[in-house]
């Protein structure tokens, strides 16, 4: 079982090539193929074939980014026909070993929503937490004016994910690709609620304890949660993982959330559930 530790950064599930190597319990030298599942700024949830034993260190290579850096095994998640999942935890924090900038984690309490972002000037890739009219018009346009630390500029930011045979750039070159110069801004709404409360209507993931995944329509969304309706069961107190926005067949940032109340939809077998996030603070993580 991987050891529960409070989470110090969000996760992204991306599959990435990777290459461990280090020295196993019997003395043997070993360098395995394997891939991530989810990777976080300190952390990552592996796929490979070789046994590994909780404590171990060992030394991990991104092929994408090329970089490397020291690991230790947390412990075994589970085993399957593909191999064995493990949770890691890396000990090198100045190697930004994914290739993507990770926010503190105490910014998201701000944010109603998690996406990969890219600049499309640079390249440059970070994890952007959301404010409810970002999400709205990210949802509208799939893209957001943002300041990009790199170029030191206000540049073009769109939705990305991590291909595992891409080459990424080293340096800034050339100039800024052609952008879009009026975006409509995101209609505001009031109300009375601590937090702004937006009835929009995007497209979220969410994993429940039993492991389900599904893709769900949000009724509304704020900074303290999200309604959304599905014909599937979540009871009160339920702990899930919400992906908002949905990217399909991208990389989906997770957040943890917990099921406060649900209503029947009249003449029909829905069911509108209200979640709301639970605090960085007190989420758990696996590696």
């Amino acid at each position: 079982m991987v050891p529960t530790k409070k989470r110090r950064s969000d996760r992204i599930s991306a599959e990435l090539p990777i290459v461990i190597s280090g020295v196993d319990v019997l003395g043997e030298n070993f360098a395995d193929p394997g891939r991530t599942i989810v990777i976080a700024r300190y952390g990552a949830k592996i796929l490979t074939y070789r046994k590994l034993t909780p404590e171990l260190e060992i030394l991990i290579q991104c092929l994408m980014t090329k970089e490397e850096s020291e690991a230790r095994v947390l412990g075994q998640i589970r085993e399957g026909t593909e191999g064995i999942y493990y949770g890691l935890e890396l000990l090198d924090q100045q190697v930004n070993l994914w290739g993507v900038e990770f926010p503190p984690i105490e910014e998201s309490k701000t944010a109603v929503g998690r996406a990969l972002m890219e600049c499309t000037r640079c390249r440059n890739r970070e994890l952007v937490y959301l404010n409810e009219f970002e999400a709205e018009v990210l949802g509208g346009y799939h893209s957001l004016w943002r300041f990009c630390k790199k170029c030191s500029d206000t540049n073009l930011w769109k939705e990305t994910w991590i291909q595992a045979g891409e080459e990424l750039p080293q340096e800034i070159t050339g100039a800024a690709p052609a952008t879009p110069t009026h975006l409509a801004p995101p209609k505001r709404t009031r109300n009375d609620r601590k937090s702004v409360r937006l009835e929009l209507h995007m497209k979220a993931l969410i994993r429940d304890p039993q492991a389900w995944e599904e893709v769900v329509v949000t009724e509304d969304i704020s900074r303290g949660g999200l309604r959304f309706t599905s014909k599937k069961h979540y009871g009160e107190g339920w702990k899930i993982e919400v992906a908002l926005p949905y990217s399909p067949g991208g990389h989906n940032v997770f957040s943890m959330a917990r099921i406060k109340h649900a209503m029947p939809v009249p003449g029909t077998q829905d069911f509108v559930y209200g979640a709301a996030y639970i605090p960085w603070q007190d989420a758990w993580v696996d590696g």
